[in-house]
Formats: C-alpha cells, structure tokens, sequence
C-alpha cells in the first residue's frame, strides 16, 4: 500500500516537473478558449493547446491556428522561443475541424482507403494519415507562419488514429458517404530550423 502511494506521488510531481519547465511562448483568443503555444526547452518541442473553461468545447478554425503561430514567432513577441524546437505537437485532431473534416473526406475519396474495413489498403494506418496531413495545400497557411519563424515542416507523425463513420466526425456537415474513415490521431508537425 505505502509503495503504491509512494508510486503515485512521484508520478504526480514529475507530471507537475514537466509541466513547470513548459513556457507560455504566445497566446490568442479562439471563441470561448485561450489558444496557446507552450515551449518546452529540455525536450526542443513546442505544444499547441486550447485552455477552455470546464465543460466548454473549443473548435479551433485555420485562421486562430495560424494567428497563435504568427503571434508565437512575431520579431516583437516576448518571451521569444529561444531554443532549436524539432516538433510542434498540436493534440488531437478533432480539435481542429477543418483538418478532421479534410482527413476523412481525403481518405474516403482515396483508392489507397478502404471503406468497408476502415484502414488502408497497403500502408500502417499512423502512416497513412500521416501522408494525408503532410499535404502541401493544406500545410501551405501553417508553412508560412512557421516559415517567419524560421522553421518549415519536415513531416508528419500520428498516432491513436481514430477511425468511424462521418456521424462521428465532429461538425461535420458534408455528405454523409456509408463506409468507416479516420477522423482523429495524436498529431505532430516535425520542424527543421534553417
């Protein structure tokens, strides 16, 4: 007993260690939420996250994302990220309609997708959606942002891919085609300074 309560102390204070090691780089409103991008300089990685009130949703539309990176990588902001960072973790994807919608959409209009099974056809599924969300078009908006700051995306890394009918896709408002389709993953940008 005394060993397992000693187990979950030194979890929760080296959850709380690495949360105090993580700094507010920037912040932006985004509807009912605070949008903020977080470095963390023993890892080089950034986070962007939504901070909302309990029980409230927050959908973050291209335009927050791309105005909390902007904000992040602005000559005049402070604190200025300081470091080399090699990621750019985003979370879950659904947090982001517009890149949940253009996943599944994409994925159910490719021959490399199977509908019926809801995986791909040859690949890994985390790869897969993976090379989806690597798309030049898509990127293209975050790409420039990241760019002012010195940084262009390497790729794509996913995991925990979500995957369901469009009824689960959330705020989707397009056709509803019959099959199953990824919808949602752990996302994270890879970053190369140059």
């Amino acid at each position: 007993m005394i060993a397992a309560l000693t187990l979950m102390l030194v979890l929760s204070l080296s959850g709380t260690m690495a949360w105090a090691e993580e700094a507010v780089i920037a912040s932006v409103p985004a509807g009912g939420c605070q949008l903020i991008v977080e470095a963390n300089e023993q890892w080089h990685t950034l986070r962007l996250r939504a901070v909302h009130p309990i029980g409230a949703g927050c959908q973050i539309d291209q335009d927050a994302m791309v105005s909390v990176l902007n904000a992040t990588f602005a000559r005049d902001a402070a604190p200025k990220p300081a470091g080399i960072y090699s990621s750019l973790s985003i979370g879950r994807l659904i947090d982001y309609p517009w890149l949940s919608h253009y996943l599944a959409v994409t994925a159910y209009r490719d021959r490399a997708w199977d509908t019926k099974r809801g995986r791909p056809v040859a690949l890994d599924i985390n790869r897969y959606v993976a090379h989806i969300l690597f798309s030049k078009d898509l990127l293209a908006p975050l790409a420039a942002a990241l760019e002012a700051g010195g940084y262009r995306v390497l790729g794509v890394s996913v995991e925990k891919v979500l995957v369901g009918g469009f009824r689960e896709v959330p705020f989707y408002q397009g056709k509803m085609g019959p099959g199953r389709v990824p919808y949602d993953a752990q996302v994270w940008f890879r970053l190369e300074r140059h």
